[in-house]
């Protein structure tokens, strides 16, 4: 028996509109899956190398103000990694299931666009407080300040404000990519 004709007539429009075959789209799915697990392996062992440093420094420095300070960004850092794991840990496309797997890769696409857009909330804003103690702390040590704070500490405060901004600037970028993704899907799958 021949196929029917309307389904002939649908199957080639889907070709000649340009929608991917699904086996591309599966490997695309765990090539982000695999992108963002190996991302928030890297946060990890930075949260490591923090926590360390910084539980360190809450032992050695020699102002209380640089301890709590220290001992804030110790705080924050488990916060932090907790968030990321929370808001932007990614599922290996073999957890879709029976879920359509166009469904699936927006559906992984939005939660690290939102994770992502929010980045000053839950990944830059924890630690300021305790940076802003830590730096007023160390102005104000008399052993490396003797005269009070100066010109080096406006220079590292600069340094230390263009890093958050850079932080949140490079994920704002990512965020409009993964946005125009999420519209592809959506203009192929009439979603939206």
């Amino acid at each position: 028996m021949s196929e029917d004709p309307i389904k002939r007539a649908w199957q080639a429009s889907v070709e000649s509109a340009g929608a991917p075959a699904l086996d591309d789209v599966r490997a695309g799915a765990g090539k982000f899956y695999r992108f963002v697990w190996w991302r928030n392996f890297v946060e990890y062992a930075a949260c490591v190398v923090v926590v360390i440093s910084f539980t360190w420094y809450v032992f050695t420095l020699p102002m209380l103000l640089q301890r709590v300070g220290s001992a804030m960004i110790v705080v924050a850092t488990f916060y932090v990694a907790w968030q990321l794991h929370r808001r932007a840990s990614a599922a290996p496309p073999e957890k879709a299931g029976t879920m359509p797997i166009y469904h699936f890769a927006r559906t992984q696409l939005v939660r690290q666009r939102d994770a992502l857009r929010t980045v000053f909330s839950w990944y830059i804003l924890p630690f300021l407080p305790g940076l802003a103690v830590l730096v007023i702390g160390s102005m104000n040590a008399p052993d490396t300040h003797p005269d009070g704070p100066g010109p080096r500490d406006a220079v590292a405060i600069a340094v230390i404000a263009g890093v958050f901004f850079g932080v949140w600037w490079f994920n704002q970028r990512v965020v409009r990519k993964l946005q125009k993704k999420i519209d592809e899907i959506d203009a192929l799958t009439g979603a939206g």
